[in-house]
């Protein structure tokens, strides 16, 4: 006769025999163990590991290309992102009817140049402080070019004219009170001027990334108007220049690689 605790040595026996069976035969299978059992890789004690896994980081593309080609499985693919002008290869994708765990990939970053940084951190649409936008211009004039409703302005104007913004305001209040009911209200009208012509729009040409072509970013010069002045810039077509460049980007790669494997413009997300 079995006592509770053989039964459960027992029961903990033929659990271990099913699992190892499971993971040894490759079997489509999920197993029922007991709380208390801890799963052990041992991996790290072969001789060498069962499959590759892991991710290779560069910004050259012909690191990229020649570590993905190397490397490279069936079904591998390069999915370029235009949010974050990221390549991703991911080397053991599979296929559908044998997948692969996703889990081997390459990712290519191209740097981005010193204009392409310094237009980034000052037209994004956030207020600036004149001197910010003034130094700006100073500092790229040689590859800027200011306009005024279309009429061009020299980039020492234009620093001119944002350096010295002023703001006029003008409040005129009204009030009304009756017994049962009472009434307000306000008009309010605040401009902004200056000694010299301000510049309406602003062409910044550069090269975004190492490598890429040279491209002109057009941005819309507007003013926040309250106790002191604030200076907005704006990228106009923000997203069709990173759709470009992602279309740049995936064509570098595809001359790049070969045409050895798909290169597709979107993210991929491997799901457990």
């Amino acid at each position: 006769m079995f006592d509770k605790d053989a039964i459960n040595e027992l029961t903990k026996a033929q659990a271990i025999t099913a699992a190892n069976e499971a993971t040894t035969d490759k079997v489509d299978a999920v197993i029922s163990l007991p709380n208390d059992f801890e799963v052990h890789d041992l991996e790290k004690y072969l001789g060498n590991r069962r499959r590759a896994r892991g991710t290779m980081e560069t910004s050259s593309i012909d690191d990229f290309a020649a570590y993905t080609t190397t490397y490279a499985e069936v079904g591998a693919a390069v999915f370029v992102s235009p949010k974050i002008m990221v390549a991703n290869a991911v080397l053991n994708l599979g296929t559908p009817s044998a997948p692969g765990h996703a889990d081997n990939r390459a990712q290519l970053r191209p740097r981005e140049t010193a204009a392409y940084t310094s237009l980034m951190q000052v037209a994004n649409g956030q207020a600036l402080e004149q001197s910010r936008v003034a130094e700006f211009i100073e500092d790229w004039a040689h590859t800027i070019e200011c306009f005024h409703d279309g009429a061009s302005l020299a980039p020492g104007k234009a620093v001119s004219a944002v350096r010295n913004i002023t703001i006029e305001g003008l409040r005129k209040v009204e009030a009304s009170e009756q017994q049962l009911s009472a009434s307000k209200s306000a008009f309010e009208q605040v401009t902004a001027s200056s000694k010299d012509t301000l510049p309406t729009h602003i062409y910044f040409k550069c090269v975004p990334y190492q490598g890429f072509d040279e491209r002109t970013f057009v941005m819309r010069l507007g003013i926040r108007t309250s106790d002191k002045p604030a200076i907005v810039l704006r990228v106009i077509n923000r997203e069709q220049h990173d759709e470009e460049m992602a279309h740049e980007l995936r064509t570098k790669v595809e001359a790049a690689i070969n045409g050895e494997m798909p290169v597709l413009v979107g993210d991929y997300t491997a799901k457990s």
